[in-house]
């Protein structure tokens, strides 16, 4: 969302912040920039990371991590290019120049933000066909595909944020999400869509997906236990299928987490005669920002693959002794003669 913390202050106090005119900073502004500075510095390092580790690892350039490294992408841009200017705005900081420059940042925060919540349905929505339809997948998501799919989310994340730009005047555009009172139907209309496309629909489209991919996946993994030693490697299989859907569906469950509370207080404060405590408003906001620290955290702290290639990227790796290699495998060798004579 838009720089907000900047829209409640100019909407709640009885000065305007222009040109020259700074308020006081409290107690309260500097603990939120604080933690505001701490979430834009591990936002953009961790992000950074994935995205450097996913492209270095030839073993994770699959589809599945295409849609990863486009989430970080969008997290990464978010803590790099929005989150400073709420923090500037936050000390009463007049951060912008010319009031032309805020016609750039201003979309910037439904940008990013949606681009986080298309990525994360494009992932949900490409762990269901994993699972549901395992046959027809190779087909239908091919390397091609999956880039077609990115470059079209990222074309739908920029088209909903730039209509703002087309009505809102300078004034009003640069106090970001302040409404404008001679385009009020406009706003009411635009923020509906945003409601409908970035929370409503995304939350049934995650929360659709991942019911189904557990069932499914609790259904064949149950069936394919009571298989034969010819089913194990199958059923190893699923069991990593459904772990990583499992961790995208709490990715996905940490972004409603984190927005939802704030598009509820913004919603209120925007169209409503509801008083809403500052407090309130900047814990949601900050909360809402987090999830650009969080969601990294998450997919790397929970995805062994990932984890391991990021700790030999880091070089935390332990080292095998070089007759490791050789060993493991006139085992394997012994084993399998072993198995073959029986």
């Amino acid at each position: 969302m838009p720089n907000s913390s900047l829209t409640w202050r100019s909407s709640t106090s009885s000065m305007n912040l222009s040109p020259g005119m700074h308020q006081g900073v409290t107690a309260g502004d500097i603990v939120q920039s604080v933690f505001l500075a701490l979430v834009i510095l591990m936002g953009v390092t961790v992000n950074s990371l994935i995205c450097l580790v996913i492209k270095r690892k030839r073993k994770l350039h699959t589809v599945f991590y295409s849609f990863l490294v486009s989430l970080s992408i969008s997290d990464l841009l978010h803590s790099a290019l929005k989150m400073p200017t709420t923090l500037l705005s936050t000390l009463r900081i007049l951060w912008y120049p010319h009031a032309s420059l805020c016609y750039i940042t201003t979309p910037f925060g439904v940008l990013f933000g949606a681009a986080t919540v298309f990525n994360l349905c494009a992932v949900a929505l490409n762990q269901f066909f994993i699972i549901v339809k395992p046959l027809h997948y190779p087909m239908m998501m091919t390397a091609k595909h999956a880039g077609h799919v990115i470059a079209g989310l990222w074309a739908g994340s920029v088209v909903i944020s730039l209509p703002p730009t087309f009505w809102r005047s300078a004034d009003t555009i640069c106090r970001s999400g302040a409404v404008s009172n001679d385009n009020y139907i406009s706003e009411v209309l635009y923020f509906s869509a945003l409601w409908t496309f970035v929370v409503i629909l995304p939350t049934f489209v995650m929360g659709a997906s991942y019911i189904k991919i557990f069932l499914v996946a609790r259904h064949q993994i149950f069936r394919e236990d009571n298989e034969l030693q010819v089913g194990l490697r199958a059923t190893r299989s699923r069991k990593r299928e459904f772990r990583a859907a499992a961790l995208l569906a709490l990715v996905g469950g940490v972004f409603i987490f984190c927005w939802l509370p704030f598009f509820i207080v913004l919603t209120l404060h925007k169209f409503s005669s509801v008083k809403i405590a500052p407090f309130y408003f900047n814990l949601f906001l900050c909360v809402m920002y987090s999830k650009s620290a969080v969601n990294p955290l998450l997919y790397t702290a929970l995805n062994k693959e990932l984890r391991k290639a990021l700790t030999h990227f880091l070089g935390f790796a332990r080292n095998t002794p070089p007759c490791s290699d050789s060993i493991r495998l006139k085992i394997q060798n012994g084993a399998k003669n072993v198995e073959s004579s029986l």
